[in-house]
């Protein structure tokens, strides 16, 4: 495998859950969670899916750890020995030793420790149940992984309930980092802490993917954070990616005017300017009806016929961009200042 062979390649990834009604329980309709999602993710790189509530972004990252079994479509994850293996189809027997390259950090640090267990528990636990080393040689590698979040070695033994919201995450990436995984998903990391611990698990997070040559998926709707972690961004929208390019690009000059209207909620670090919020009308679109064409027209202030009757690919803009929009060329979209 070169260089250039990603770590993560998602084709046409797809999660219906089947809607029941009726005394039989029958099957009436589908709610497409995620549609024909296509994505990749380079060694060392972080990729950030953005959206707002309910586009299918965490659906997305739970399909390709498999927690959630996917209803079409590939996830091709280069595995440790050299050779790409599809995730989405990979019996249940084979998926443990696949597991252990790819780990989660969960988006609550409170409701993802166990509080009955101590932190040398937690954190060994992953190595214990893939039944590496004995109790010494794991205690040992708790202490190296407290050492590497910046944890004293002395909180091995004190319970969750001691820590702050901000060590807690700490300990949850130690647990990540437990079985040297080469793709780690993070289910919104930051969002539950103070914005000053959430620039000290940020700062961590890039210092251990320099070190340790990390690849992440970064779920998150925080674009002020994005843009300080990802390489590239991939934005969502009822199910489906709607706009990929690298976060420079992305921020400067935007293609999707979904992406346009996100970004215009960037809060501006000056007190002399007010940013001028794009408030979009209407809601969401219903992913288990979708409308017509482009699911964001009935949303969209530059929507035409077409936008109602045709459903946008996604195609290439130029650049290395990525945007499902049939007015991506002509429109002149506003992005955030550098």
């Amino acid at each position: 495998m070169t260089a250039a062979t990603p770590v993560l390649s998602v084709e046409g990834l797809r999660k219906y859950f089947p809607i029941r009604r009726g005394v039989l329980r029958r099957v009436v309709g589908h709610v497409k969670a995620v549609d024909d999602v296509s994505f990749s993710i380079a060694r060392g790189e972080t990729l950030s899916l953005v959206g707002e509530s309910g586009c299918g972004k965490t659906t997305t990252s739970r399909c390709i750890l498999r927690a959630v079994q996917p209803s079409a479509g590939s996830i091709r994850f280069l595995a440790a020995e050299g050779r790409p293996v599809d995730v989405a189809s990979l019996p249940r027997a084979e998926l443990r030793p696949v597991r252990r390259q790819m780990q989660m950090i969960f988006q609550d640090p409170y409701s993802s420790l166990n509080p009955r267990m101590t932190i040398s528990d937690i954190i060994g636990e992953p190595l214990l149940v893939n039944g590496m080393g004995d109790l010494e040689s794991r205690r040992k590698r708790v202490a190296e992984l407290l050492d590497v979040v910046q944890l004293p070695r002395a909180y091995m033994n004190r319970f969750p309930h001691a820590f702050s919201g901000g060590q807690r995450q700490r300990i949850g990436i130690a647990r990540a980092l437990a079985l040297n995984p080469a793709l780690i998903v993070a289910d919104e990391p930051v969002s539950a802490l103070d914005v000053s611990v959430q620039a000290q698990i940020i700062n961590l997070m890039l210092e251990l993917q320099q070190r340790l040559g990390l690849s992440y998926l970064f779920v998150a709707h925080d674009l002020s954070v994005v843009k300080h972690v990802s390489h590239r961004v991939a934005v969502m929208y009822v199910g489906r990616i709607v706009e990929v390019a690298d976060t420079r690009t992305i921020f400067a000059k935007p293609r999707h005017p979904y992406t346009e209207a996100l970004l215009s909620a960037v809060p501006v670090p000056d007190p002399r300017k007010r940013a001028s919020r794009i408030v979009l009308e209407g809601e969401v679109a219903d992913p288990s009806n979708v409308p017509a064409g482009c699911a964001f027209h009935p949303r969209c202030p530059y929507a035409t016929d077409r936008c109602r009757s045709e459903r946008p690919e996604l195609r290439d803009a130029g650049g290395g961009n990525l945007v499902a929009c049939h007015r991506a060329d002509e429109l002149a979209l506003r992005g955030v200042a550098a």
